[in-house]
């Protein structure tokens, strides 16, 4: 396969991957409570890193102290904020929203790096988080859930799933902290181990008066499904392709992510898509492929 062909397929794949988690989290959010199932998607995706890192890494587990707490740092972030808050949003809200919602990662990096590290944005980025700011707005005039609306209920949960998006935003950011000299396998190794060792102490107290028994195979489907493929298999095909290809071309292909949301949350939880949707999500995909631009 020619390598650009390559690329564009692993870059592709990873972004329907992160698409489809809204739909498997929305599934899970139905049988377990939030807490207890983030820690078995992190218990589960060590599960499948482990092995990997003793076959293809020469030393796993020597990091420096100061590469330790910044990973900390960025698994709290990535690993227990962005799941928690995602889930607990997911409770409330659709998941079509959520996945719109969701791509707007791009320019929250834009927003998080200007306030917080004083990087401040060119033309392109201004005029994309505005473009953004203005597609959540839209997306959020849909205020029917279920058969009973709840505007202020469904206003909470998308929320709460920009309050993940913001915490993504700083665990993205937070890569570049971190020595080159650890690899990706190994990073996506170590924060799958911090995620699994932030949530046991709560998973575990969840866990106590939770009927296992009652969990149906679908929703064991769901959360194997979240714990080794979204939170495993996404990462080796987005670092395959990203190591080929430049960053705008990559950043391009983030776009898939929230088509991929809207259409199997349509496909499989048979959730409405309307008007605002549509012109909500368009605003934020123009806005994704501009902020390349720049």
């Amino acid at each position: 396969m020619p390598s650009n062909l390559y690329a564009w397929t692993n870059l592709s794949l990873a972004m329907i991957i992160v698409g489809s988690s809204v739909v498997f989290g929305k599934i899970i959010t139905y049988s377990f409570p939030v807490f207890l199932a983030s820690g078995l998607r992190f218990a589960i995706a060590s599960a499948v890193m482990l092995p990997l890192l003793l076959k293809y890494e020469k030393n796993p587990f020597h990091i420096s102290a100061s590469d330790f707490w910044r990973l900390l740092v960025m698994a709290f972030c990535g690993q227990f904020i962005f799941t928690f808050l995602l889930l607990l949003g997911l409770r409330y809200t659709s998941a079509v929203e959520a996945g719109i919602i969701t791509s707007t990662s791009p320019a929250m990096m834009a927003v998080v790096t200007f306030i917080f590290f004083r990087e401040k944005p060119g033309l392109y980025q201004v005029i994309a988080i505005a473009m953004v700011v203005a597609g959540v707005v839209m997306v959020n005039g849909f205020i029917g859930v279920g058969p009973v609306p709840m505007p202020a209920r469904h206003m909470f949960g998308n929320l709460l799933v920009i309050g993940a998006v913001v915490g993504e935003a700083f665990f993205l950011l937070m890569r570049k902290r971190i020595s080159s000299e650890i690899s990706n396998l190994a990073l996506t190794g170590y924060l799958c181990f911090l995620g699994f060792v932030l949530f046991l102490p709560l998973s575990v107290y969840e866990a106590r008066s939770f009927d296992f028994s009652a969990v149906s195979p679908g929703a064991w489907g769901a959360m194997l499904y979240f714990g080794a493929v979204f939170t495993v298999l996404a990462y080796v095909f987005w670092f395959q392709g990203v190591s080929r290809v430049s960053g705008s071309t990559a950043g391009v292909f983030t776009a898939v992510m929230p088509v991929s949301a809207v259409f199997l949350s349509c496909l499989f939880l048979k959730e409405p898509f309307t008007l605002h949707h549509a012109l909500g999500g368009a605003l934020i995909l123009s806005a994704i492929l501009l902020m390349t631009r720049a």
